[in-house]
């Protein structure tokens, strides 16, 4: 998503726009509100995004939904009024992972976005809450069908005394 700053850029500290974010995948629709500060702009974004993904238990493709709130500071390297490059003080040179604002005074979201969807994410998404999965044992997607495999839960310490009842039985 790109915001075309450079009039904001000549506006006193604390002017701000607000912006009705139009559908931009992942991005399903939010709100952004972009405030001048004495070193850029402070972004603060709020979206429903909507990801491609797929369930860890029956690796099923399905759309994950989340709700995010980024609040980023993009540091400003031009003056636009005169198109002198800006001196970054030290404090601000130390901090490398902020963002910059473009040469041409746009400011692209997308990397921000993408940082914040990705620490949104579950770290095992589910296509839904009770999802059972695929079997372990003949990988049947167990919420098309049920499968013949025994379910029954054994303890691999007790594999040893399994394998001496199959011998012994015979």
């Amino acid at each position: 998503m790109l915001f075309n700053v450079s009039t904001l850029l000549q506006s006193p500290v604390g002017d701000y726009r607000r912006y009705v974010l139009a559908p931009d995948p992942p991005i399903h629709h939010g709100t952004a509100t972009l405030t001048r500060t004495p070193h850029g702009v402070l972004v603060q974004l709020r979206a429903a995004v909507v990801i491609d993904t797929s369930c860890s238990r029956c690796l099923v493709p399905f759309g994950y939904p989340m709700e995010i709130e980024l609040e980023e500071v993009f540091r400003q390297q031009v003056d636009p009024a005169t198109g002198r490059k800006i001196k970054a003080d030290e404090a601000e040179e130390a901090d490398e992972e902020s963002f910059e604002i473009g040469l041409d005074h746009v400011i692209d979201t997308t990397e921000a976005v993408r940082q914040y969807v990705e620490m949104a994410t579950a770290m095992q998404p589910l296509c839904r809450p009770d999802c059972p999965g695929i079997c372990p044992q003949c990988g049947t997607d167990l919420n098309l069908s049920l499968c013949d495999c025994d379910r029954t839960p054994t303890d691999p310490r007790w594999s040893a005394l399994a394998a001496l009842k199959q011998t012994i039985r015979g």
